[in-house]
């Protein structure tokens, strides 16, 4: 995977090695898919990686607010907006992003969404419907992307691998919850919150202690199984939502210990939903 050097003489990582490093399920789902749609794949997944990054607040979060990561997101907008900004950031990921961009193979207005539904966490999630909305919009639309990469035009199959790329993202929450509030992250609804008994601007690591959040974690299961798509006929919507196969198996399971890999009976069934029916 080539790396390339930034301005300073650092190394910047490749979109792939990103994907490969900091989203190994989405990687492993993508190498399913026809190389030249892969490689777009893989940038999709190292833009998602760089836009969660404005999801920690920084440890002066308490009196700044969520503007440093609000000024992030803004910057990754205008990427979008203007491809030569991309381009002449020298970033690899900007600079993949800015050409599929100027090329027409992904949609700018499906990148704001993107955008927006990671903008929506940042500045808090007020209820389950805006939570549900932002899912689908954020980890939703990015396996929307793929699927129209495939080539896939139609609606309902559409609307189809959006619910499947959210039930993906519910799973991959609810799999690395602790990980994720340790972090930083506060990607629950305030509502859910509430509902347990937990104060409105709770610290996320204190939530961990002592099953505090074991309806939310309930409730995250309930989610995901709503968004959970019945199985595609069609290979190119079986390519599209194969992140879902991962999404079944982490419902089911619920968070795991920080660090833990998956075991090899989860990469066979997402191998057999890309192979077989």
């Amino acid at each position: 995977m080539n790396e390339q050097k930034d301005a300073s003489g650092g190394t910047e990582l490749s979109c792939a090695a990103i994907a490969r490093l900091r989203d190994r399920d989405r990687f492993f789902c993508a190498m399913f898919l026809p190389p030249e749609i892969r490689e777009v794949a893989f940038v999709l997944i190292a833009l998602n990686v760089e836009l969660s990054k404005a999801l920690v607040l920084p440890v002066s979060g308490s009196v700044t607010g969520p503007m440093a990561g609000l000024i992030r997101l803004q910057w990754w907008r205008d990427v979008v907006q203007e491809p030569a900004q991309g381009r002449a950031a020298r970033m690899p990921v900007a600079m993949e992003l800015a050409e599929l961009l100027e090329g027409r193979r992904i949609a700018p207005e499906s990148v704001l969404r993107l955008i927006d539904a990671r903008e929506a966490e940042l500045c808090g999630l007020p209820d389950w419907v805006t939570w549900r909305t932002a899912m689908l919009d954020g980890a939703g639309i990015m396996q929307r992307m793929v699927g129209e990469l495939l080539g896939i035009v139609d609606d309902a199959l559409l609307a189809m691998i959006v619910h499947a790329g959210a039930a993906f993202g519910t799973g991959a929450l609810l799999r690395h919850l602790p990980d994720v509030l340790t972090a930083g992250r506060m990607p629950l609804p305030q509502e859910a919150l509430e509902q347990a008994g937990l104060p409105r601007e709770a610290d996320g690591a204190a939530l961990l202690k002592g099953g505090r959040l074991a309806p939310v974690v309930a409730r995250l299961r309930q989610e995901g199984r709503t968004l959970l798509p019945s199985r595609a006929e069609c290979r190119k919507a079986r390519l599209a939502t194969l992140p879902a196969v991962l999404a079944d198996r982490d419902l089911r399971r619920g968070p795991v210990p920080s660090g833990m890999s998956r075991g090899l009976g989860d990469r066979l069934m997402v191998m057999r939903r890309a192979f077989f029916r």
